[in-house]
């Protein structure tokens, strides 16, 4: 077990850190990494920033029978995402994970592929070339178009700034909720909208799932076919409730966070030539024009190594929050019960303890070697019993789309860089990323 060194920041009286970390939480986060392991107070709760490798697999692995969900989801995005995976605990989450396990297969993967290959050549089509655009506002509009068709068989296009929107107005809520010393309850402007932002996507994803039931139960090769067929140890099926919760956790997983991704990637190419370079050699002699499939992925590995890359500087899941559900030892530091531990992933993954020159964008540190090998300090997915089901499907997701996006165009970047990390539930890229297309 590793000893770690604690650092306990001053802060203010009666505060602590509490202005600090609302004004940039993620600036924060970095001043500390170095340290391993930090405690500062935040407003009424004790809070300890994890940047070490060993002491994360402590919290989320070794340990993680001692901690519940942080506030965040456990409390504050309960509205949005209900008892949903993210948000259930021990047995609730066990059973929710048994449940979703059947969507994941590689039979189930193949038919998805087909559906992202699709979607990424529809919607590259509408591109215009030399048009000024929000590429990250793309993306969000493919990847909702994938979810929608691989979570209900359904077309959601009508549904998609709809969707977006609402899921921005309700991300923002639970962040300044969480932030916020006011009791979450309080009829504050935000929460006003970021209820009727929750309502608006309830009255479509319960839309969807009343269509379905009308229409029969029959497999369609996507998600909620699987859990309209579930059925509990008593033989009772799941209700519209339970399958909303389990929809919207994969809806904000499967969209937001690829959408992100393939975001800052586009970013990435813009501003690094050298990588963009590469990535056209690989898809020229692999793809030669034509759009990519599942089994074309093995063969594409610097297509693969530019998002693995991506994913450290910039990923989507920045930070991993826990509360002590008992007094638990980590590191050598005792954690008391009800303290707040975050994982800040965003902050390990840029630390020169792990990455030689970590602010630099190096396609090298993911080509070759063992790619199975554990990389200590590199945790996009979280690990543990709560590591992201959906990893395998957001990578081939991401590649599918960057390989047929890419094939098209060159994306300059329109706006000046670098551009700021906006870290609501997920890390987002502030204002989008504003690029020219240019016809390859």
């Amino acid at each position: 077990m590793t000893t770690a060194t604690l650092r306990v920041e001053p802060g203010l009286p009666l505060v602590g850190s509490l202005f600090e970390f609302r004004r940039d939480r993620l600036a924060f986060q970095m001043r500390v990494a170095d340290s391993g392991i930090t405690r500062a107070r935040i407003g009424w709760r004790t809070l300890y920033v994890i940047t070490d490798s060993e002491l994360a697999h402590e919290v989320l692995v070794t340990h993680e029978d001692a901690f519940i969900k942080g506030p965040g989801l456990a409390v504050v995005a309960r509205p949005l995402l209900g008892d949903g995976l993210l948000t259930a605990e021990k047995a609730p989450h066990r059973r929710a994970r048994k449940l979703l396990a059947p969507a994941f297969t590689p039979k189930r993967m193949t038919g998805y592929a087909a559906v992202m290959a699709a979607c990424a050549t529809l919607h590259v089509d509408r591109v215009r070339p030399r048009a000024m655009f929000d590429i990250a506002d793309a993306m969000m509009t493919t990847t909702l178009d994938i979810v929608g068709r691989t979570l209900f068989d359904a077309d959601l296009a009508g549904d998609a700034r709809a969707v977006g929107d609402a899921l921005t107005v309700a991300m923002e809520y639970v962040l300044a909720t969480v932030l916020s010393p006011l009791p979450m309850t309080w009829p504050t402007p935000q929460r006003k909208r970021g209820m009727a932002a929750v309502a608006q996507l309830d009255e479509i994803v319960l839309r969807v799932i009343s269509e379905r039931r009308a229409a029969g139960d029959a497999d369609r090769g996507d998600v909620l076919s699987i859990l309209l067929s579930a059925r509990d140890d008593d033989g009772v099926g799941l209700t519209d409730r339970h399958i909303r919760d389990e929809i919207m956790t994969l809806m904000l997983a499967g969209h937001e966070t690829t959408a992100n991704l393939l975001a800052w990637t586009w970013y990435v190419l813009a501003t690094v030539p050298a990588a963009r370079a590469r990535l056209d050699a690989e898809l020229d002699a692999v793809l030669a024009g034509r759009p990519p499939t599942l089994d074309d992925l093995p063969r594409l590995p610097v297509t693969l190594a530019i998002l693995e890359e991506t994913l450290r500087l910039y990923p989507p899941a920045h930070t991993v929050a826990r509360e002590a559900e008992r007094d638990v030892v980590i590191g050598g530091v005792p954690i008391a019960k009800g303290a707040v531990v975050t994982v800040s992933v965003v902050a390990m993954q840029r630390r020169a303890a792990y990455f030689d020159d970590p602010l630099t964008f190096r396609l090298e540190r993911f080509l070759g070697g063992d790619r199975k090998a554990r990389r200590p300090g590199y945790l996009p997915f979280g690990a543990g019993p709560r590591v992201c089901i959906g990893n395998h499907f957001a990578l081939v997701e991401a590649q599918l789309i960057l390989a047929a996006w890419a094939q098209r165009f060159h994306f300059r970047l329109a706006q000046p860089a670098p551009v700021e990390l906006e870290p609501l539930m997920t890390l987002r890229p502030k204002g989008g990323v504003w690029v020219e297309p240019v016809p390859r």
